[in-house]
């Protein structure tokens, strides 16, 4: 027994999860998936292509993968109907040969016909394409013939792909199982013996059909597929088009009703007046809805009944865009033309409005789209990267030609084949291009910024060697690099190197995969070769170096390209050139790797120095002026053998270096200095073009200089002279030292930036000394967005006295500022707060410190929306612990905002940071009211105490379960989250990356 619904099931059956999209499981290639949509059956809907599904574990949703997308006459056997191609070049050309050249290529390949033939028996069997209204008896008694045809066709093909012998087929498979179901149980209402008479006709008729057409005229099962569909296009009525009844329809012009337009008279009463009909061949028609329909063949047979009356709004090319609002649907012509739609929901609006878009791309622009809320996200993709969709070979060449065919001049294309690979179409008027066969990862070669790099072995055969087998196949070692799982929506390259150029990295293919690959050069990474030759290298073959890179650095220029990561290990060695008879050193510039566009602020500080000052500051100012500082950095290295300048700053020090505009150490030679010194002006506008660094080069090496560095001693930019610290006003006092607004002005003019000043009383710097030192080392290694910047020291007295120099922020605390902003402060911007304070505790925890004071007074903000954690002075290391610290005096200890573990064990975890997040938080939704105090607040449950007491109090407090109430107006949500930070035990509170998760779900909601 045989059920198409069965067959169809086991085409496509994907159990979740899945990483795979549907249409690789149902092998339709990327030519045709776009006339294919995903439709939902109990809803009558179809989804758009960038419809998000929200998956719960109640979710429960049964999809339809179908054609949607479809055009009458697109097998070109109709006669009297004009056929449907794809575009191809043949037509183009047009007139040049004298033998009839097809208009196009054909629309659907295998896959997709064979996907479309099983569609469509589903749809004749089941109704959902409904057969033709009949007019007549005999109409009626032509259309159940059709039917039986129709079933003759499915059998044979069926038996064909079995295996089947066609004389036997008809006693071994029903007709019934082929025909729709309304026509079976028309059938079985018969009599007996017309039943039977049925049955030996049909008989009949497939056994003459197999002996005198299949086999005399050697019929294929293709030719069978292509008799079925065409069939049932005059069969069905309407098959591919979508008829829609809107709660009101208006067609106007320039906001004024045509005599065509149409209301309906009670949309609030949904009433259905009006109906608009969408085709591939015809566009977009509408009408008012007949009065009368016929009861024999739905809803579509009005089409039929009332032909005459639909009238054409618009073809698709005529389409400039589509607006929504809701359920509204507004469809602009380019003669200001317009239809409006009120349709009866937001879904049904969106399936309409990717119908039209569809349809559009498909027959006018393939990479525009009318309107953003239903636009693809692969044509959003490749319209951002200037990427082509799937397009054949020809056709690139053809648009190449077109451009003028200019050397160097590329398309960037989706295969038609295969979903997995970008092809990249070059002119290139003297070089072969090769075919990649297989580049599989081999041996690990290290990690760059978020990819792993591997060597490969490319499997090359040119084209011409195509069919000549394995033996042409040559091996080609290659480096691949390979994206991260968790960066996949990160290019890997901003631009693809098709500019030739002697000193420029081969690149050789960019995998979909997210895998780069490259041409494997040894000896390798130039700044690793330097540092292990055991004999320093001649300044000769320095010159070298440098005057080639410079030269590829022009080039690029010239072509109005930017690297964007010039240092010495993005330069590779091809030859070292140490023996007299090889000519010297010749180097190749590789690719930046990830752009700086997409590197965190953190990420572009450790750059520091190569990274040009502009780009820091916003790395949208990358350009040609940011790989001149990168050459002059890199000429430093080349100068010193490969060393790493700064190696040994933090990043808040790496920072500090660019904030006061310092230099890197010279050599001696007077003209080497200076032409570094003008790659690294802070001003981009002053660098020199790169022509200008060759010539200079060149001038050098005349001279054969000495670079030996000169003996000088290093400026630190975190050290400050006391002299020029003028005081502006105090910013705070406490037991052991005060904080302090000081501008930092060497130059005296009182534009130096302003800066906060801790430094200790007199009476307390010999006991409390070790705990600023303490904190200076913190602030040092800590490097966040929402912790406060360490800017450095400033030392008197011989080192006896020192001086914590960190970023001022004007704002003050959140004690201090909330109170004052409160009616502009709204409960999403303290979620917010809470969701940056997280983020800085987290990775405070990250780095194994626990902060032990945190509290809004110690939370400073820097504008309405950023803050920052300050105040390290009680933070210590667990690094070498147990995952907490013991504290052995605690004295002026904030305990209100301590955890019980730290009351009675003065033990301190990263839980226990946890726990006074939570009395912040409260802190911050009472907007840090002092009546509302958390102090207050505790004080009032234990009773007025003092000293041991109070904490003894406490614990018995916090030991009972009594906690912080939950402030008026403070959402439930948000305080359960406080009360999962008050668990009595440490590993039973939540984590600060649990806490982000939690307030960014709210902040969304």
């Amino acid at each position: 027994n045989f059920s198409p619904a069965e067959q169809r099931k086991k085409l496509l059956k994907i159990t979740p999860p899945s990483n795979h999209p549907l249409f690789l499981f149902s092998a339709i290639s990327p030519l045709c998936h776009n006339l294919f949509a995903l439709y939902d059956e109990s809803t009558g809907l179809w989804y758009s292509p960038n419809h998000e599904f929200k998956i719960t574990d109640k979710t429960s949703i049964k999809l339809h993968y179908r054609m949607r997308f479809y055009f009458t006459n697109w097998h070109g056997t109709t006669e009297g109907e004009s056929p449907v191609w794809r575009h191809c070049i043949s037509k183009l050309r047009g007139g040049l040969s004298p033998q009839k050249v097809p208009e196009g290529t054909p629309l659907l390949d295998a896959a997709s016909l064979e996907y479309l033939f099983a569609q469509g028996q589903h749809d004749f069997q089941k109704g959902l394409a409904p057969l033709r209204s009949p007019q007549s008896e005999g109409e009626q008694h032509e259309i159940e013939n059709e039917c039986l045809g129709m079933a003759v066709l499915a059998i044979t093909h069926y038996a064909m792909r079995m295996g089947l012998s066609l004389p036997t087929a008809s006693n071994e498979i029903s007709y019934k199982r082929f025909i729709p179901e309304s026509l079976n149980r028309n059938i079985k209402q018969r009599n007996f013996l017309t039943r039977i008479r049925i049955n030996n006709v049909f008989k009949k008729f497939l056994s003459e059909f197999n002996r005198r057409t299949v086999t005399d005229s050697n019929i294929t099962s293709y030719d069978l597929k292509i008799k079925y569909l065409a069939t049932l296009e005059g069969l069905t009525n309407g098959l591919g088009s979508e008829l829609l009844e809107p709660v009101s329809l208006t067609v106007s012009q320039e906001g004024d009703l045509s005599n065509g337009g149409y209301h309906g008279r009670h949309p609030e009463e949904m009433s259905h007046d009006s109906q608009v009909l969408v085709t591939g061949t015809t566009g977009i028609s509408w009408r008012k809805k007949p009065a009368t329909v016929s009861q024999m063949g739905g809803c579509e047979d009005e089409k039929k009944d009332a032909g005459d009356d639909w009238e054409v709004f618009c073809d698709f090319h005529e389409i400039t865009h589509i607006v929504t609002k809701e359920a509204a649907v507004t469809i602009y012509r380019q003669d200001n033309k317009r239809m409006e739609l009120q349709l009866a929901s937001r879904a049904e609006a969106l399936s309409f409005v990717a119908l039209v878009d569809g349809y559009f791309r498909l027959t006018v622009d393939a990479h525009h789209y009318l309107c953003k809320e239903v636009a693809p996200a692969s044509v959003v993709h490749n319209i951002n990267n200037g990427c082509h969709g799937p397009i054949c070979t020809e056709y690139a060449i053809h648009k190449l030609r077109q451009e003028g065919n200019e050397e160097g001049t590329y398309i960037l294309r989706w295969s038609c084949t295969d979903y997995q690979y970008i092809i990249i179409t070059v002119v290139s008027h003297d070089t072969v291009f090769s075919r990649v066969s297989a580049a599989p990862q081999e041996e690990h070669l290290g990690l760059g910024t978020r990819t792993n790099i591997y060597s490969g072995t490319l499997r090359v055969k040119s084209e011409e060697d195509e069919d000549a087998g394995d033996s042409s196949v040559q091996k080609v070692k290659v480096v691949l690099k390979v994206l991260g799982s968790g960066h996949r929506d990160i290019s890997l390259v901003r631009y693809i190197h098709t500019e030739r150029h002697r000193h420029r990295h081969l690149f050789l293919c960019l995998c979909a995969t997210d895998i780069m690959v490259e041409e494997f050069v040894q000896p390798g990474p130039l700044d690793l070769f330097m540092r292990r030759q055991q004999n320093p290298l001649g300044t000769p073959w320095k010159f070298q170096v440098a005057k080639q890179l410079a030269s590829a650095l022009s080039y690029l220029e010239d072509k109005k390209l930017v690297h964007g990561f010039v240092c010495a290990k993005n330069i590779l060695l091809a030859r070292d050139g140490l023996d007299m008879d090889e000519g010297g050193p010749f180097i190749k510039l590789s690719d930046p790797g990830i752009p700086i566009t997409v590197l965190t602020r953190e990420e572009c500080v450790h750059r520091i120095p190569w990274i040009a000052p502009e780009c820091v500051k916003n790395v949208n100012y990358l350009s040609v002026a940011a790989d001149k500082w990168g050459f002059g950095t890199t000429l430093w290295e080349i100068c010193y053998d490969g060393e790493v300048p700064l190696k040994d700053k933090k990043l808040t020090e790496k920072e500090r270096f660019y904030a006061a505009e310092c230099q890197l150490a010279t050599p001696d030679c007077t003209e080497l200095a200076e032409l570094m010194t003008h790659c690294m002006n802070y001003d981009p506008k002053k660098r020199p073009f790169f022509r200008a660094i060759v010539r200079d080069i060149d001038m050098l090496v005349e001279q054969n200089p000495s670079i030996e560095p000169v003996p000088t001693p290093e400026v630190d930019p975190t050290v400050f002279e006391k002299r020029f610290l003028k005081k502006i006003r105090e910013l705070g006092e406490g037991h052991f030292g005060k904080v302090e607004l000081c501008r930092y002005d060497p130059r005296g003019d009182k534009t130096g930036e302003m800066v906060a000043v801790k430094s200790l009383k007199p009476e307390n710097r010999e006991e409390q000394s070790n705990n600023l030192w303490s904190e200076i080392g913190i602030l040092k290694e800590l490097y966040h967005e929402n912790i406060v910047k360490y800017k450095g020291i400033c030392q008197e007295e011989g080192g006896r006295a020192i001086k914590l120099i960190m970023e001022y922020l004007p704002a003050g605390s959140l004690k201090e500022f909330l109170p004052r902003h409160r009616s502009k402060t709204s409960l999403n911007t303290l979620l917010s707060y809470a969701v940056q304070i997280c983020q800085g505790m987290d990775y405070l925890g990250s780095r194994n410190y626990i902060h032990r004071d945190l509290a809004a007074r110690n939370v400073l903000v820097e504008n309405e929306r950023t803050v920052k954690i300050g105040d390290f002075g009680l933070t210590k290391s667990i690094k070498d612990s147990d995952g907490y610290y013991t504290v052995k005096d605690d004295h002026d200890s904030p305990v209100f905002w301590y955890a019980p573990e730290c009351l009675m064990h003065c033990k301190f975890y990263l839980a226990s940071d946890v726990w006074s997040f939570g009395v912040t938080m409260y802190e911050l939704i009472t907007y840090c009211d002092s009546a509302q105090s958390p102090m207050n607040l505790f004080l009032n449950m234990i009773g007025r105490t003092h000293g041991q007491m109070t904490v003894i109090r406490l614990v018995r407090v916090l030991a009972e379960g009594k906690r912080l109430p939950r402030p008026e107006g403070c959402p439930e949500p948000v305080y359960e989250l406080m009360r999962k930070c008050w668990e009595h035990t440490p590993e039973r509170r939540i984590t600060f990356k649990q806490l982000i998760e939690g307030l960014s779900r709210m902040l969304q909601q």
